[in-house]
This record gives C-alpha cells, sequence and structure tokens, in this order.
C-alpha cells in the first residue's frame, strides 16, 4: 500500500515522456517525410549529389544574377509552356520546347551563355560537349552553360531537387580539371549556382499550371596552367 502513488506516478511520468518523444521525433523530417527547401539551393543540390560531384575544383554557391534573371525570363513564357509539366516529375526543358523559346532566349542574354538551347548533353554546344568532351572550347575563357527544369508545384520541391540533381550529376562526375596536354594548358575551377523560382506556366487552352522552374548554370573559369600557387611554391625549394 505504501508504494501505489509513488508507482502511479512513476508511471504516469513515463507516459508523459513517451508522448513527448513521440512529438519529437514522429514530427520530425524522417525517412520518406517529404521537405521543401528554402534558399541556399545551391548547398541543397551538393546534399543530394554523390560523392563523384563533390570536387575541390567545384564550388556550389548562389547567385543573385541569376535568380534575378530566372525570374525575368519566366515572364517570357508562353503557350504552350504549360504542355511540358509532368505530373511527379522534374522535366528538362530547351529553347525548342513549346512556350520556352523566349524564356532560354531571355536567360542567354542575361547570362552570356555558351547553350543558348539550354542543352546539356554531347549535342554539339551542349553543357557536356563544351565542358566535359571539348575543353578546349573557348580554353582561354570564362565560360558559362545552364540548364533548366520544369516541376509542378504539386511536387515537393525537395523530390525535384534531388530529381535535378540526378540529371546534372552526369555533367559534373565528368568535369575535367584542366584542358591538358593541350597547349597552352589551362586550370579550371568551377562555380555551379541553383536557383528557383515559382511561375504560372500558360497553356494553349484552359488553366496554366503552376510549376517550380530550376535553373543550374556551371561557370568555369580558366587559369593558365603553372601560374597558380604551385608554379610560386616551386621556384621557392
Amino acid at each position: 500500500m505504501l508504494c501505489k502513488n509513488p508507482c502511479l506516478w512513476f508511471a504516469a511520468g513515463l507516459l508523459a515522456l513517451a508522448t513527448l518523444l513521440g512529438l519529437l521525433f514522429g514530427s520530425g523530417g524522417g525517412a520518406g517525410s517529404s521537405s521543401t527547401p528554402d534558399g541556399n539551393y545551391s548547398t541543397i543540390l551538393e546534399n543530394d549529389l554523390p560523392a563523384g560531384a563533390k570536387k575541390p575544383f567545384i564550388t556550389y554557391q548562389d547567385n543573385s544574377g541569376d535568380q534575378s534573371a530566372l525570374k525575368t525570363a519566366l515572364g517570357a513564357l508562353v503557350p504552350n509552356a504549360a504542355g511540358a509539366i509532368q505530373n511527379g516529375q522534374a522535366v528538362q526543358v530547351y529553347s525548342t520546347t513549346d512556350g520556352y523559346t523566349g524564356a532560354a532566349s531571355s536567360l542567354t542574354n542575361a547570362l552570356s551563355l555558351a547553350n543558348p538551347t539550354l542543352q546539356g548533353g554531347n549535342a554539339q554546344g551542349g553543357a557536356m560537349y563544351g565542358l566535359v568532351n571539348n575543353p578546349n572550347t573557348d580554353a582561354g575563357q570564362t565560360v558559362k552553360y545552364a540548364v533548366l527544369f520544369a516541376a509542378p508545384s504539386s511536387l515537393d520541391l525537395g523530390d525535384a531537387m534531388r530529381q535535378v540533381a540526378d540529371r546534372v550529376d552526369l555533367i559534373l562526375e565528368d568535369l575535367p580539371e584542366s584542358n591538358a596536354p593541350a597547349t597552352p594548358a589551362y586550370d579550371y575551377r568551377y562555380t555551379v549556382s541553383t536557383s528557383v523560382a515559382g511561375a504560372s506556366a500558360p497553356a494553349t487552352s484552359g488553366t496554366p499550371v503552376q510549376a517550380n522552374f530550376i535553373l543550374v548554370t556551371f561557370t568555369r573559369t580558366p587559369t593558365a596552367a603553372g601560374s597558380s600557387s604551385g608554379s610560386s611554391s616551386a621556384s621557392s625549394t
């Protein structure tokens, strides 16, 4: 009888603790939960990439100029931009995609893009073609490429970013650190910037589709091989 009330108090305390822990951990972003990123999209993209895309000569950093250019370009969307939007998918769009010609032109003019088609692959003028397969293209010049994705706003933005990461990884893992053994030789550094903006994609008929647009840019900056800190350390030995 002496233990009755203390035991009840102890049991009640355990129940309260279990309830609190359930609230703390059950409401968090556990496995399978959806999450919507809010800003710093370049870091979010980097975190979604495999180790092979994280190299010392690649920097992931937001760019306010890219963000502004994206918002302006989305104002140039025309019917049937909504036709490219697919449920559950972040779809890559190009200058030739219906409704996106004006947006691609706007981005190209604002950012001086080397791929006005917004292609990312091996076709001549694509990001893979220029940055990976032909690193001597404008070897001594700073060049910038871009790819653009459209995702329905019903798709969790975190999921959309992961889909984009899966696509751009094809470029990032193969970026060369230099154009060697070509002459003249250059060492390369890359800045990868990610911008996100929401907009209504116009439809030829019917209701516009609300979507999130994800822009990823790749800026390659060259340095003449042998002119960096490596040459100065060599001369001091």
